[in-house]
């Protein structure tokens, strides 16, 4: 059985982001300290090598955390911190978030094989010790062809869209087809190009302006974007949606009314 998705208009975007700001405000403190754990986890990461697999796999619990958060939060509950880690002790949808940490991985891994096949050249300048850091960028520049740029632009875009969705949808949805969810996730930018588009705009233009303010302010923007995406989640695919967050639209196929009442 295929998952069904719901279809908005523009619009709908900016109420995702006005949604994902309201519930913010509720409890700023607790999002933005769960906002940091996650960012914290990939960070180490970075820095102690043998930590990647670890955190990899931890990520997906910990997103799906969060977003249980912002659930519990439009229930009119109270969150803590810990709750990012309920995930894992969560019966039944556990094997399903380790499945889809596995299936991430392994595209990780394909997208980093593909990069090096790509910028193979641009990357043994950067990696050359005597090559002069005058000349080495303008060389790195000259190595990439616009035709490689392009197509791994295309391969990370499709990464990045068959993921998106995928945590929520193997969470809260309970799907343990992997590949369904990843088609679905894609659909979604599909058919609903325009709120995403819109959604996405307004995110960028908080980043860059946080980017003119020392990125302090990404300190909040981050934990709101993670919301209001949540909130998207629920609009397009959670079969029921609590009160008073949205109004349900027509199922795959058929537009709505793009409505969303934060």
């Amino acid at each position: 059985m295929s998952i069904e998705l719901r279809v908005f208009k523009a619009d709908a975007g900016v109420k995702w982001f006005k949604a994902g700001w309201l519930i913010f405000k509720t409890q700023p403190l607790t999002f933005i300290f769960m906002h940091l754990f996650i960012g914290i986890v990939g960070l180490l990461s970075l820095f102690l090598p043998f930590l990647q697999i670890i955190a990899a796999l931890a990520t997906p619990f910990l997103t799906a955390g969060f977003y249980q958060a912002v659930l519990t939060k439009q229930q009119g509950g109270k969150i803590m911190l810990a709750d990012i880690l309920k995930p894992f002790s969560a019966k039944g949808n556990r094997l399903g978030l380790l499945r889809l940490a596995l299936y991430q991985m392994a595209a990780g891994v394909l997208m980093a094989l593909l990069a090096n096949g790509l910028f193979a050249e641009a990357v043994a300048i950067m990696s050359d010790p005597n090559v002069d850091p005058n000349i080495a960028l303008q060389q790195v520049i000259d190595s990439i062809s616009m035709a490689n740029m392009a197509l791994f632009l295309i391969a990370i875009s499709f990464y990045l869209t068959a993921f998106a969705y995928a945590v929520p949808l193997v969470y809260f949805n309970q799907q343990k087809r992997i590949f369904e969810v990843l088609k679905s996730s894609l659909m979604v930018f599909y058919h609903n190009v325009a709120a995403l588009s819109v959604y996405g705009a307004i995110c960028a233009v908080f980043m860059v302006i946080s980017a003119f303010l020392t990125f302090i302010p990404l300190l909040v923007l981050m934990p709101i974007c993670y919301i209001s995406f949540f909130v998207s989640y629920q609009a397009i695919f959670m079969p029921v949606v609590p009160p008073a967050q949205s109004e349900p639209t027509e199922p795959e196929q058929h537009n709505d009314t793009g409505r969303f009442d934060a």
